[in-house]
């Protein structure tokens, strides 16, 4: 039972690790498109700033399944790659459809990565409503005069 939670902790960290890079490549990213002025088109220059940031953090998210869903095959909880992603995938957004299921001891993973997957959809989410909020700042300023 503690190897098993310790392995979970361990894949937390990678995760955690995982999310502390890709939520600064974005936030370098918008740091540098922020600089910017709006443009001709300043509605598709927000829609495309907050697309990159969007694929950028959701990447982010979709690699760290991979990581759980790696740890599952090489703990040899399911028999394939896809059924471990998949249960990965619906235990990190904390659907939990439950058609598919860990067994025995192995069951402890489930709620640290559900737990793990909460945290890091938090982490996403600040980060894009603080871009959200600068950028419409930012919208108000330029609307009014205030450049």
């Amino acid at each position: 039972m503690i190897v098993v939670i310790a392995l979970g902790l361990l894949v937390m960290l990678a995760c955690l690790a995982f999310q502390v890079l890709a939520s600064v490549i974005a936030a370098r990213y918008f740091a540098r498109t922020s600089r910017q002025p709006f443009g001709a088109k300043p509605l598709r220059g927000i829609f495309v700033q907050f697309s990159i940031l969007m694929l950028v953090l959701m990447i982010g998210n979709i690699v760290q399944v991979v990581f759980w869903a790696l740890l599952y095959r090489l703990l040899g909880a399911f028999a394939d790659f896809e059924t471990a992603m998949y249960f990965s995938g619906v235990t990190f957004t904390s659907l939990g459809y439950g058609d598919v299921l860990l067994q025995g001891r192995m069951r402890l993973l489930g709620p640290l990565q559900a737990a793990n997957g909460l945290m890091m959809f938090g982490v996403t989410t600040a980060l894009f409503i603080s871009v959200i909020q600068q950028v419409t700042a930012k919208w108000i300023a330029v609307q009014s005069g205030r450049t």
